[in-house]
């Protein structure tokens, strides 16, 4: 039969191990969200690369 101690550390354990599950869905929702936008980013930079260069292209033209 478990004890009064036993059952309060089972407890605390679960609650602390739900917890840092917590923050490290936290931290990996972060992570994805920062790289979608810098993906977007270099999207971005890659269009306005393409755009410099067909303006280049119509300059020497």
């Amino acid at each position: 039969m478990k004890t009064l101690n036993s059952i309060a550390i089972e407890y605390l354990l679960r609650n602390d191990s739900q917890n840092n599950n917590n923050k490290s869905e936290d931290i990996t929702r972060e992570v994805i969200r920062i790289n979608a936008e810098q993906k977007i980013k270099a999207q971005r930079s890659l269009l306005f690369q393409m755009y410099d260069l067909e303006e280049q292209e119509s300059f020497f033209v």
